[in-house]
């Protein structure tokens, strides 16, 4: 299951509704078969569904602020898609870098955590 988030559009509830997706209201989104997401992309375009986002099984687990995830999602015009990544680095090398002691800082993107 993959959950989807949009802003409302009644056309697109419908559609899901038709497709079998169940309306979660504990996520506030709606919990669509995996099987299913192709159809879902398209009428994401075909309808220009505004906030879309859609979230796997491995990502819900995960909080926003969790280390290591990378989240995408269209603009409200669809034109763009906006990405998001959480990243990690060495806080005195931020800092030395903002106070003009180094030139470049490394950041890594760490693998989700993994519920047990």
């Amino acid at each position: 299951m993959v959950k989807i988030r949009s802003k409302y559009d009644p056309k697109f509830v419908e559609f899901l509704k038709g497709i079998g997706a169940k309306w979660d209201s504990k996520s506030r989104m709606w919990d669509v078969p995996e099987s299913r997401v192709k159809d879902v992309e398209a009428k994401v375009k075909e309808l220009n569904v505004q906030g879309f986002e859609l979230v796997r099984a491995s990502e819900e687990a995960t909080s926003k602020e969790a280390e290591g995830v990378i989240r995408m999602r269209l603009s409200e015009d669809g034109r763009f898609v906006l990405v998001s990544v959480n990243l990690l680095a060495f806080s005195e090398d931020v800092k030395q870098m903002l106070d003009g002691k180094r030139r470049s800082v490394r950041f890594r993107v760490l693998p989700p955590r993994r519920s047990v």
